[in-house]
């Protein structure tokens, strides 16, 4: 049976595609995305368990502080927090403090931020927290459009909460703010 490419060209192609798979996977420092103002509908899920995701909506402002800037804030005192791309996706590593032990969170996200991103958070716990050593959530956001009027920049809508209804349903007397 004979060989599908020569020897040389076969050796060629092998050569490209490990410079080319080396590069791709270079990460590089980078700024945490910024999500584009406006009302995003955010749901959060352990990994792999959609049918179990919490949604809720919320006013992304021009000034606010963005909780996507940090993902491992709702954990105490995180440090070394960093932001890092390559080609395809935006990386995110920090170290936090958690009840007595440490955590260590990276994310992985895709997406232009701008109207909508995905990705995953994994937390490792040392020792495991409440029985549990690896925590993994997956997250997506969409921008549906601009803050509802009296909305205030970083308020959480969420079901059931606050008073909160349906979180389709706007207020028919109130206009989105521009």
């Amino acid at each position: 049976m004979r060989p599908l490419l020569p020897p040389s060209l076969l050796a060629f192609v092998l050569a490209t595609s490990a410079v080319s798979t080396t590069t791709f996977a270079a990460q590089t420092p980078a700024e945490a995305p910024q999500r584009m103002p406006g009302l995003w509908l955010m749901n959060a899920a352990p990994a792999g368990q959609n049918a179990n995701a919490v949604s809720f909506h919320v006013c992304v402002g021009k000034t606010d502080g963005d909780a996507l800037q940090h993902p491992g804030s709702p954990l105490a005192n995180c440090r070394e927090q960093a932001w890092s791309k390559d080609d395809f996706y935006r990386y995110y590593r920090a170290t936090c403090d958690a009840k007595g032990g440490t955590a260590t969170v990276e994310g992985k996200f895709a997406g232009d931020f701008a109207y909508n991103f995905q990705g995953q958070l994994i937390t490792r716990f040392s020792p495991p927290l409440d029985g549990v050593a690896t925590a993994r959530t997956d997250l997506d956001g969409r921008r549906l459009g601009p803050c509802r009027g009296g909305l205030p920049e970083g308020k959480f809508l969420i079901k059931g909460q606050d008073g909160v209804g349906n979180l389709n349903v706007g207020d028919p007397g109130k206009r989105a703010a521009p």
